[in-house]
């Protein structure tokens, strides 16, 4: 995976120490070193271009409750059906192929989230909230925006903070001391180096990328919090996850329990050309999206 960077490695590690810790680490919880498989085979088929229907319907039959869900969804009040849908195949066709990739990865990151306790201000239950507000507020911006697809817009914006749920499972002791240490004006990411030794963006991005998800999904967790630091094909992508974030906390959707997200760089709104009546269109409409996030994410989380 190429990322531009200057003096950084593949995966935008600020040096080779930070790399190996996060491949330990990685090599400890192997058992997310792969996805479920009909979540695997689900990616297969919808990056195969000479796949259909029929055969994204022959994967998800073996899995009841994602089934359940897409035709739950389909008949939600958000799609506006006039008629209900009971066919698979039809709800299948009428999402499409990358919202039903998206539902199958909410669902699927969503058992991440199920067990464990909070510590301080951080519960689980806030991080995947956070999660799930970050996505849909990415997406909105995409689609005023236009200058990324909004359904890839809305899941890097669910795994941006995946890294953290993974510090929080697999090295518990740990992260509660970054959770204590944090401080106003003082970026997460660096009180992690301090502690850890690499941040929840290095660790997000390597398990991503070990998921054969497509590349601009690392380059955005890897880089939502210094989109600055990066200057490569997926720049887009990181500024809408970046602003998202951003928004996502000043509106009270945390990810520790505590407003620790700095303001994008001005270089951000520039480099996405949102104008202040775009600006003003997409937080008037935050409350709207985040809204219906709370109901996806209780979907999710069934």
């Amino acid at each position: 995976m190429a990322i531009c960077g200057s003096g950084l490695s593949p995966l935008g590690y600020p040096h080779p120490r930070s790399e190996e810790l996060v491949e330990k680490l990685f090599r400890r919880i192997g058992e997310v070193s792969t996805l479920p498989t009909v979540a695997v085979r689900i990616i297969e088929v919808i990056n195969d271009p000479d796949t259909g229907a029929d055969d994204l319907l022959e994967v998800i039959r073996f899995d009841a409750a994602l089934a359940m869900r897409i035709v739950r969804t389909v008949n939600s009040s958000y799609y506006a059906m006039q008629n209900k849908v009971a066919d698979l195949k039809l709800a299948i066709a009428l999402l499409g192929f990358k919202e039903i990739r998206n539902l199958a990865m909410t669902a699927y990151i969503a058992i991440l989230f199920k067990k464990g306790h909070g510590h301080g201000p951080y519960t689980r239950e806030g991080l995947w909230n956070h999660s799930i507000a970050v996505g849909s507020v990415a997406q909105l911006i995409a689609e005023v925006c236009g200058m990324v697809q909004p359904r890839e817009a809305y899941l890097a914006g669910l795994l941006h903070d995946v890294g953290f749920i993974l510090l929080d499972q697999y090295l518990h002791k740990p992260f509660c001391q970054v959770i204590d240490a944090l401080e106003e004006g003082k970026p997460v990411w660096q009180v992690e180096q301090e502690i850890l030794g690499f941040d929840h963006a290095e660790l997000g991005a390597f398990v991503t990328s070990h998921w054969n998800m497509p590349e601009h999904l690392a380059t955005t967790i890897r880089y939502h919090h210094a989109p600055r630091e990066y200057d490569g094909p997926h720049r887009e992508m990181v500024y809408v996850v970046a602003l998202a974030n951003s928004f996502c906390h000043a509106k009270g959707f945390t990810s520790l329990g505590v407003r620790i997200a700095e303001i994008p760089p001005t270089e951000v709104l520039a480099g996405l050309r949102i104008t202040e009546e775009q600006l003003g269109r997409i937080w008037n409409r935050i409350d709207q999206v985040l809204a219906s996030a709370n109901i996806l994410a209780l979907v999710g989380a069934d």
